[in-house]
């Protein structure tokens, strides 16, 4: 049986050489491709039963006539697949992915020319990771801030009651019934309602139902025109103008719970002063979750300022492919067209690729930063997630031991992250300047 060749006598020229990608032109020789197609061939007659003949013994000219197509293919997929590596090899060029073969060149008793572009991972010296200057903004919670968020707890356990005003003001809970009828007066039922209750005070109720409404008494009937835009999400109403003709119901207001022992039960603690405790733990914890989020994005920006280099064009690509399709899910949930979808793909698609580009390289730094550290994931520290997770999961203990085998593969590179982040926390130098929580506007 004939052995397979290994190797195939070609000639290569570097096009162009970057740090992450090389462009090549190859050329072999006719006699090569010419013997490269009989092997071929011969392969197809060994393995071909046609009728009429015994199995491996069809005439060489009939395989020929049958075959061509088939054999030529596959003698082009050899060579290419023989001479890419053998040029890289020469080149010492450790590729990602096989190669993208461009201007393929072939005819029939001529020499076989065509080009490619292989990528590879860039060679890095990460700089700078450590001491890394970050300024902090340490945020105290003060009385001032404490009694806007436990105002804030009250008013999200007020309830509804009929209002003490006869007339509806700008703080109301209106219960109105509407139709609605467009330029014409015809009906548009999708959007009528009965019952339907209306917050004034809110800034995304529709500053025409507020204007209307304001100073009305029960069983007023109002009407309210708006003028919807061509992308609203709703397609009864968009590009429309619509007459709603509304009717008070009801008018309500917010009753806020009293500040004391009972509403503090209410929330499951002991009496106010524990609520209060409470409240102000939360307080400090979101702190401290959005001080390191900062100090993380400082990091993240000093690091991708000192440390610029290529990096592979299809890692990018791909990336940024991610980045649009995520951004492509979130609209359409929020509900825009299918047409502003794909404009805003569009117009952001040039941004997207430089976010993608960041991303890829940070991928890299942050890799080159854990093997220049050794920071790796033991199976120590995975087992200590694990406990953790039992001590605080409501599931049970079997739940998290199938959790941890099932996402294995993700939980390492989370924890390997956590080491990551706190060994830069811990070698940054974070300047820290306090200051009083500042009182949220819309609460203040």
């Amino acid at each position: 049986m004939a052995q397979e060749r290994k190797t195939i006598d070609f000639t290569s020229d570097v096009v162009d050489r970057k740090l992450c990608s090389i462009t090549m032109d190859v050329e072999v020789a006719e006699n090569i491709v010419a013997d490269e197609i009989e092997s071929v061939f011969n392969q197809i007659q060994r393995r071909t039963k046609i009728n009429g003949f015994r199995h491996g013994k069809v005439p060489m000219n009939v395989i020929k006539q049958k075959f061509a197509e088939e054999a030529k293919n596959r003698a082009m997929e050899n060579i290419i697949r023989k001479a890419v590596l053998g040029a890289l090899e020469k080149e010492s060029f450790n590729f990602m992915d096989f190669p993208v073969v461009e201007e393929l060149n072939y005819e029939l008793g001529h020499a076989l020319k065509y080009r490619f572009t292989s990528e590879c991972h860039p060679k890095i010296d990460v700089k700078d990771y450590k001491g890394i200057p970050v300024t902090k903004e340490a945020f105290k919670v003060t009385d001032r801030s404490l009694k806007q968020n436990l105002d804030a707890l009250r008013k999200n356990n007020a309830r509804l009651v009929p209002s003490k005003s006869e007339k509806v003001t700008n703080k109301s809970f209106v219960l109105v019934d509407y139709d609605a009828f467009d330029a014409d007066g015809k009906a548009v039922s999708e959007v009528a309602a009965k019952g339907h209750m209306l917050d004034l005070s809110s800034k995304s109720t529709l500053k025409g139902f507020k204007d209307a409404l304001i100073g009305a008494n029960i069983g007023d009937e109002k009407g309210v025109k708006i003028e919807y835009a061509a992308d609203h999400p709703n397609k009864a109403l968009a590009g429309k103008i619509i007459t709603f003709k509304t009717k008070v119901v009801e008018i309500k207001e917010e009753e806020l719970p009293k500040l004391n022992d009972d509403f503090a039960k209410d929330m499951e603690t002991e009496n106010l002063e524990d609520l209060k405790l409470k409240v102000k733990e939360d307080m400090e914890a979101e702190e401290k979750r959005r001080q390191d989020m900062e100090v993380e994005k400082q990091i993240i920006g000093y690091l991708l300022e000192k440390n610029k280099f290529e990096v592979p064009a299809s890692l990018v690509e791909n990336q940024k492919k991610f980045l649009v399709e995520r951004m492509k899910e979130h609209m359409q949930n929020v509900g825009f067209s299918k047409d502003l979808i794909e404009e805003q793909s569009e117009l952001k698609d040039a941004k997207l690729k430089e976010r993608a580009e960041k991303d890829v390289r940070l991928s890299y730094i942050l890799n080159a930063i854990c093997v220049n550290e050794n920071l790796t994931v033991s199976g120590a520290d995975i087992e200590a997630e694990k406990d953790k997770m039992k001590a605080s999961s409501l599931e049970g203990k079997n739940e998290v031991g199938k959790y941890f085998i099932e996402e294995k593969k993700d939980i390492i590179v989370s924890l390997k992250e956590q080491k990551l982040l706190g060994f830069l926390f811990e070698n940054a130098k974070i300047k820290v300047e306090e200051k009083d929580m500042p009182l949220k506007k819309n609460q203040a």
